[in-house]
């Protein structure tokens, strides 16, 4: 029976022939300093985007080219991948996205029109069914999350209660999702990030002054610090509690610049950018492994992180974000 570095050995052949033409930073700079959306977009073209016909080209919005890049990602783990359940790693993100948007739809009377992705792996006929009753081409775990967020929202009803409710449930769906995958190094990153969210959830709620109920309801499971502790520990109110709590993680340092920030009303960005630096590191120690399933995962996060990286950059020129505020915001995001 194969181990499972021998198992990768020709998805880590294929990982080596693409990781090349990820974007580097000297591409992510060009497309910053391009005069417009457009002009952002050529540079992309220029990478490899976008390998449709130019009649085609013309009548795509450039959000639906982003998703057609993402497409060719599930393709890539599908072709390589001993195990099939990779994609859906990626897949059900999309999923609890089109979840919550129909959900607030519905709720609120408003088209989902525009906000739905086409990349996930359920139906928008099984999410519409399930909201009018009939749960039955939903799988169940999706089901448990709609029900819980309907409940929530009956408690206090608001569109964020929604969207906490059901972004708790993805982290916590994608951490059981990796640990029947088994590969050690893919369950530690999703309890990281689930930590980096949680650490998170608590500065921006301590700096808003959110109360503990929408705190609790926002805390994912399964990380390394435990989010009953985090809780009492934003009940708490003083500094040395939280840094009690993340005593000996490894969050300590930043968790403590956190607080600073919080304290002297700055904004939290850096936070963002040291957790975007974090998984940055994690990825490029992955593509070093030389056998085994690292290389594979370390590209799938890899090109997921450019792919939010150029829709940032897309929406930023859209909005006409300046570059030197786009630059400070994606400083530390580079793989």
């Amino acid at each position: 029976m194969l181990g499972l570095e021998e198992k990768y050995a020709y998805a880590v052949g294929r990982v080596r022939a693409v990781e090349a033409r990820l974007l580097d930073r000297a591409t992510i700079e060009r497309m910053i300093d391009a005069p417009d959306v457009h002009s952002a977009f050529k540079v992309l073209e220029e990478a490899g985007y976008a390998h449709v016909d130019s009649q085609v080209k013309e009548r795509l919005p450039i959000d639906e080219i982003l998703d057609e890049e993402e497409l060719k990602l599930f393709r890539f783990i599908q072709e390589t991948s001993p195990d099939e359940r990779l994609v859906d790693l990626v897949t059900l993100q999309h999923d609890y996205h089109n979840l919550k948007v129909m959900l607030k739809a519905k709720i609120y009377d408003v088209s989902p029109v525009g906000a739905i992705s086409r990349l996930g792996s359920l139906s928008t006929e099984a999410i519409s069914e399930a909201l009018d009753g009939d749960v039955r081409a939903l799988p169940r775990e999706f089901t448990l999350a709609l029900e819980k967020a309907e409940t929530v929202h009956s408690l206090r009803p608001s569109p964020e209660v929604i969207d906490i409710v059901i972004d708790r449930e993805m982290h916590e769906a994608l951490l059981k999702k990796a640990q029947a995958i088994g590969i050690p190094f893919l369950t530690e990153q999703v309890r990281r990030e689930i930590d980096f969210l949680n650490l998170s959830i608590f500065l921006r709620a301590r700096k808003m002054k959110r109360d503990k109920w929408l705190v609790d309801h926002a805390f994912v499971s399964g990380g390394k610090v435990d989010p009953v502790k985090l809780s009492y520990a934003y009940e708490d109110e003083s500094p040395d509690a939280l840094m009690d709590v993340l005593s000996g993680t490894g969050y300590e340092f930043i968790a403590r610049r956190g607080l600073k920030l919080v304290e002297e009303g700055e904004s939290l960005s850096d936070i963002e950018r040291f957790f975007a630096g974090a998984v940055s590191q994690s990825i490029r120690q992955a593509r070093f492994v030389p056998l085994g399933p690292e290389p594979l995962i370390g590209y799938i996060l890899a090109k997921q992180q450019e792919l939010k990286t150029a829709r940032l950059v897309i929406a930023g020129k859209a909005a006409g974000v300046s570059r030197d505020s786009m630059r400070e915001r994606l400083r530390d995001a580079y793989v």
